[in-house]
């Protein structure tokens, strides 16, 4: 996932705020622009108003930033012609390393200390 939200008017068909939303949150642009015509279908008001305020609110990609990205073209495996083996290994390794940040949580929730800490912010 990218460090930062911003908007990538470059990739971008309108003010890049699609672009920005699916390089942080690593999907491609067009689930993120299938989101928002939903939801201007749906709450067409709300997702309007979101939008404006995303285009206003969040700074242009500049150029240290996209230094440190991933190029916008052939990002993912399937688009970089890796083969499947390779492409399942590295999808194992990404489920391994979410399902040990998982356990981490779930570790930390579950202690002793965390519920003290909870039962005194309670107070």
């Amino acid at each position: 996932m990218s460090q930062r939200l911003y908007r990538d008017p470059q990739h971008g068909a309108v003010a890049g705020v699609c672009s920005g939303l699916a390089d942080y949150f690593e999907v491609e642009v067009w689930v993120v622009r299938l989101v928002l015509v939903t939801g201007l279908i749906f709450a067409s008001f709300l997702t309007f108003l979101l939008y404006l305020a995303a285009w206003i609110l969040l700074p242009k990609r500049d150029d240290v930033v996209a230094a440190t990205v991933m190029p916008m073209v052939k990002q993912h495996g399937w688009q970089k012609g890796v083969n499947p083996a390779e492409g399942l290994a590295l999808t194992a390794q990404r489920l391994a390393e979410l399902e040990r940040r998982v356990q981490q949580i779930e570790r930390c929730v579950t202690s002793r200390t965390y519920r003290v800490r909870r039962d005194l912010k309670g107070l």
